[in-house]
């Protein structure tokens, strides 16, 4: 158990560096992969538009914004 509380700590800091605007190849992954989950909702005409889309969400602050606020509403704090 004791590696998966490491995993689960190093997913956690990577995520919030993410969050946090920190460039990184787990960035750019979460980038592409966003941008092709945009491209398949058709929310994004291109993998380009779909990276800039993931982007601005990111670095405007608001992919923190969305996270904070869905864990306040699972955790019943909303």
């Amino acid at each position: 158990l004791g590696d998966v509380y490491k995993r689960q700590e190093y997913n956690a800091a990577a995520m919030a560096a993410l969050l946090d605007g920190e460039k990184s190849a787990y960035r750019d992954a979460v980038l592409l992969n966003t941008a092709a989950a945009l491209v398949v909702a058709d929310k994004a005409t291109s993998m380009p538009e779909g990276v800039e889309m993931a982007r601005e969400s990111i670095d405007s602050g608001a992919a923190k914004a969305k996270l904070a606020a869905l864990a306040a509403i699972t955790s019943g704090a909303v």
